[in-house]
């Protein structure tokens, strides 16, 4: 480069060494929220429920550290657009202004230009990609990973919940389904549904003492009952012969009754006999 544009060389310098600084600070926070995601997921148990039930899928027992890190990425992304990356105002008050407008001007040829760029190229050579980028957002960044990594770590270790517990519950789920499975045949056993058109059902109606009692009823003289012509029947009669109707004292009546119960009983037919007159 000759003339004027020789001060995009500097200016080119200083913002790949931005660049490479605000990608840093992408991975930082990539894997800051992908620690952080890992380590809530941790404390639900979503990581030691995914290995226990999908110990022979490898892809499905690590989806809950694969999708940490899907979300830290994208969450880090996020971050990175709302900022837009300019190196311009990290020069300075004064040195920003005049770097952009010889930027926007670096097609022009002209006595200014050139005046412009060569003040330019001279304070551009002068700083260094340490003096104008902030350190101190990569050593924060640092120190957060480790706290989260510290604290993911515990959390794996105290094993808040144990995978014992999942197959204490995969046992329970194991007995809920074998007795709901039990008692559906029970039930369409006991169970008969009338698909006949039959009102009545089976003859079998009433059943006492788990013993079935066939019934058969015939029509009648009730309400819904249906009316059936019949011939009357002639039957014989045999007289039979008058017995002798003898008559007992109370008294021996009385005695032959239990000794606890004859005062009450004597007093009752005394009131009876008392009453008719």
């Amino acid at each position: 480069m000759k003339g004027h544009y020789e001060f995009l060389q500097p200016l080119s310098r200083l913002t790949q060494a931005y660049q490479r600084f605000e990608r840093a600070i992408w991975v930082l926070n990539a894997a800051i929220i992908s620690i952080a995601v890992y380590a809530l997921a941790e404390i639900i148990g979503l990581p030691g429920f995914m290995s226990f039930y999908y110990q022979d899928v490898s892809l499905l027992a690590a989806s809950p550290a694969i999708l940490s890190i899907i979300i830290g990425l994208a969450g880090a992304t996020f971050i990175k657009r709302r900022k837009k990356a300019d190196i311009f105002p990290l020069l300075g008050l004064q040195l920003s202004e005049k770097a952009r407008t010889a930027y926007d001007n670096r097609d022009v040829d002209s006595l200014p230009m050139q005046d412009l760029a060569r003040e330019i190229k001279a304070n551009l050579n002068k700083i260094k990609p340490s003096d104008i980028l902030n350190s101190r957002r990569i050593s924060s960044r640092a120190v957060a990973i480790i706290l989260v990594s510290g604290a993911a770590i515990l959390l794996a270790q105290s094993e808040i919940i144990n995978p014992s517990d999942f197959q204490s519950l995969a046992d329970l789920r194991d007995k809920a389904l074998s007795a709901f499975e039990n008692e559906i045949p029970t039930q369409n056993e006991n169970q008969e549904i009338n698909l006949t058109g039959n009102l009545f059902g089976n003859p079998s109606l009433a059943v006492l003492n788990e013993n079935k009692m066939e019934i058969m009823l015939y029509p009648g003289i009730g309400a819904g009952s249906l009316a059936r012509n019949t011939e009357p029947v002639e039957r014989v009669f045999t007289q039979s012969q008058a017995g002798d109707a003898t008559a007992v004292p109370s008294e021996l009546y009385i005695e032959s009754l239990p000794p606890e119960n004859r005062d009450i009983i004597k007093r009752y037919f005394t009131i009876l006999s008392q009453s008719d007159r």
